[in-house]
């Protein structure tokens, strides 16, 4: 065994060096304990003294073979600890050789009578602690046997662990009986260690093992039935030793006894295979009925979800497993294949997606060479090590056991998956061909599926497009309109000052042909000339500030602000507005709260604008409540929330994007009024187009709620405006633009008033 473990590639090799140094242990104890069982040390018996003789080596060889088997345990069921374990165990042995050298022991280690002393015989501490030593051995490794069966995750995996531990006995009782030092018993437990370690070495050597669930089923189901059958013979055989011989009806007699016994052992033999079924679980049945049946199912099925359904149903009715699903397979170019799981009713495998190399093995296996593949085999044979750990990884996060290729006249389709079988039992060479023959007949089914599910696919895509370009159409020739509706209103706007403007420079031209001019008329006019001369300017400015909002050229200079400041520099220039229009203003919650990064002037604009907005399209009488609190955004940064809140009249959720567009404005242009802040009078439509990008240049967010527009019931409308309080070097940028807003520019702000209405 040793030999054939030293030149055989193990294809689980991380356990092959455990098992080559438990055997050299095995072979030199077994070695020394049966050439000379009896004599000392010879030559080197001055060296030690005490009671260490050749039997007492082959008890410490024997320990030491011990303590790397549970070495061995630990590698080959996948245990964390076996260097420990081994480093306990060598400290164990070293106290057990220093006890044999010097323990005045009544009966030395490895004497006849030795196990049986260490009980009862006094200075018998030594073996008793070797006893222990081995219990303790013995116990770690069959709990660490147990442990594995319990939480394997595969099949396989629990197979394996559980011909582990029927080896394990083996192993250790023959070691223990085989030292026992009792002619007759010693070959005994050789027999049983050399049976064991052969087990062991079979397990360690072979990807898989033999199916310890299908050996125990055919034992228990072949010792039934001869049971039975023995029992109907020796009965049938009683009754007719009852029927004595001169009886002329003796022959019929024992015909019915015959008949009677084959009468009753048919019943019987029934009862036995139920029994067994339902203590292991029913065989496999033929499958050649159900797979045609499937395959006339799933003929005219086009639904993917449905087939995948019928595919689970398939493999639980078939094999009997717990899950199953479908994968889908498509080619994203000549490197990789994309798989994703096909949801349905019945599938459990995780919203997940992965890709496959074509040059990866599981690719070679599964399409190339079109076999099923073992999740066993991908977690433990050599030829998978070179699988990338992503890829491994998307594999066990599915938690499936088999993979089956869907391939239809070359064209990869999608793979079958199923996990382990309700009994637990491995998938045998028959199971495998079945899932497989399965995995074949989903083919046609799931590529017209496909198909259809793609020509789905492309009709809503198409259609989704039509409506996107039939709302882009409509949204265009609102634009359009708007545009009309702006030339409207810019030429009103353009033209009422200038015709102030003219209009008073001829009285002007008037009166400076006459002898006497009153200064006072003369202020008046200048005074509405200049007015005139603002408002052209800020019309002009606001449009030259939409230019550059375009052209991402507006230039910010950021320092520290309360929103405290910016909200009363932004009021204060409509307070008389506000009184003349007899509205209610408020603001709450703007004290305690952070300062933040910001362009105040720019800022001082973009509210400005929005209060405005809310001025006028609010009837006189109204309220405008302005709130503001502290948040955490998505992720757990910093926020103020500040809402402004009008009782107006509204505006249709179609327009409340709308509404940041250039130039549009809500209402008929026709009723244009040229008043700043009259109800209605609106303006050319540039002012929250301008907010919006000073909000956005800072970082935040501004947005509309409203029910929508009604003249009488006046739903009014929130303006919610998100700012950070901390901004980043990527928020923060400045470019080549010079202020020229007359409520942006670069002269001091106004200070604002202690009067305004703004509470804590």
């Amino acid at each position: 065994m040793l030999a054939y473990s030293l030149r055989r590639s193990s294809k689980v090799s991380r356990a092959r060096r455990w098992l080559r140094g438990t055997l050299m242990l095995a072979l030199i104890g077994q070695t020394i304990h049966f050439v000379v069982p009896e004599a000392h040390l010879g030559p080197l018996a001055p060296i030690f003294v005490g009671s260490l003789t050749q039997p007492a080596i082959a008890v410490l060889l024997m320990s030491t073979m011990l303590a790397g088997y549970g070495a061995l345990t630990a590698r080959y069921l996948g245990g964390r600890f076996v260097y420990g374990l081994f480093g306990l165990s060598a400290l164990l042995w070293i106290g057990l050789f220093f006890g044999a050298v010097s323990a005045p022991e009544k009966v030395a280690l490895g004497q006849a009578g030795w196990i049986t002393a260490a009980f009862g015989a006094e200075n018998a501490t030594l073996s008793l602690a070797t006893l222990g030593y081995w219990l303790l051995l013995g116990t770690i490794t069959l709990v660490a046997a147990v442990y594995s069966f319990a939480t394997a995750h595969l099949a396989e995996v629990a197979n394996r662990s559980m011909f582990w531990l029927l080896m394990t006995p083996l192993v250790l009782m023959g070691a223990l009986i085989g030292v026992s030092g009792s002619s007759g018993l010693r070959e005994i437990g050789w027999l049983m260690q050399i049976s064991g370690l052969f087990g062991v070495t079979y397990a360690v050597l072979s990807l898989r093992v033999l199916d310890v669930r299908r050996i125990f089923r055919l034992t228990f189901a072949s010792a039934l039935t001869l049971a039975i059958t023995f029992l109907v013979i020796v009965g049938a055989i009683l009754i007719t030793q009852n029927i004595p011989d001169n009886d002329p009806n003796r022959l019929l007699l024992v015909i019915g006894a015959a008949a009677a016994a084959t009468a009753l052992y048919v019943p019987l033999r029934l009862f036995s295979i139920a029994l067994v079924d339902r203590v292991f679980g029913a065989p496999t049945e033929d499958s050649t009925a159900f797979v045609r049946q499937y395959s006339q199912d799933i003929a005219g099925v086009v639904e993917l979800p449905e087939l995948s359904d019928m595919a689970i149903g398939a493999l639980r009715n078939a094999l009997r497993v717990k899950h199953a699903g479908v994968l889908l397979a498509t080619s994203e170019n000549n490197e990789t294949i994309r798989m994703e799981p096909m949801r349905s009713n019945l599938s459990e495998m995780p919203e997940l997606r992965g890709w496959l190399p074509r040059s990866s093995p599981i690719y070679a296996t599964l399409f190339e060479q079109r076999r099923p593949l073992l999740q066993y085999d991908i977690e433990y044979s050599r030829d998978y090590l070179e699988v990338a750990p992503e890829l491994k990884s998307f594999f066990k996060q599915l938690r499936m056991s088999a993979y089956a290729p869907i391939i239809m006249q070359g064209q990869i389709i999608g793979i079958l998956a199923m996990s382990a079988k309700s009994s637990d039992d491995p998938f045998s060479p028959q199971d495998l061909e079945l899932f497989t023959t399965l995995a074949t007949q989903t083919g046609v089914a799931l590529r017209n599926a496909r198909l259809v599910s793609d020509l789905r696919k492309a009709r809503d895509e198409t259609q989704a497009l039509n409506r996107d370009i039939i709302s882009t159409k409509e949204r265009l020739e609102l634009l359009d309109s708007v545009k009309t509706d702006f030339v409207t209103i810019a030429s009103h706007e353009l033209r009422t000052p200038l015709t102030q403007i003219l209009g008073y420079t001829d009285i002007l031209d008037t009166l400076s042909q006459q002898p006497m001019i009153e200064p006072d008329r003369v202020g008046v006019m200048t005074g509405n000339i200049r007015k005139a001369t603002e408002r052209l300017e800020a019309l002009i400015a606001d449009m030259l500030d939409v230019s550059r909002l375009g052209l991402d050229a507006m230039d910010l200079r950021f320092v520290p602000t309360s929103l405290d400041a910016v909200l009363r520099l932004s009021i204060e220039p409509l307070q008389e507005n506000i009184k003349q229009r007899k509205l209610q203003l408020t603001a709450r919650g703007l004290k305690g709260l952070p300062e933040i990064e910001a362009d105040q002037q720019r800022m001082v604009q973009a509210f400005k604008n929005v209060v405005l907005n809310a001025i006028k399209y609010t009837p006189d009488g109204g309220r405008i409540d302005i709130t503001a609190r502290l948040e955490q955004d998505a992720d757990d940064d910093e926020v103020i929330h500040v809402e402004i809140k009008d009782t107006g009249i509204g505006i249709d959720p179609r327009n409340h994007e709308l509404i940041f567009e250039k130039f549009f404005r809500v209402g008929d242009p026709g009723l244009h009024s040229t008043g700043a802040t009259k109800f209605m009078g609106a303006g050319p439509g540039l002012g929250l187009t301008i907010a919006r990008g000073v909000i956005s240049a800072h970082g935040g967010r501004i947005w509309i709620e409203s029910s929508g527009m009604d003249m009488e019931k006046l739903p009014g409308t929130t303006v919610h405006i998100v700012l950070p309080t901390q901004l980043t070097e990527r928020d923060k940028s400045t470019s080549r633009f010079e202020v020229t807003s007359p409520y942006a520019s670069s002269a001091r702000l106004p200070t604002p008033s202690a009067g305004l209405p703004i509470q804590g």
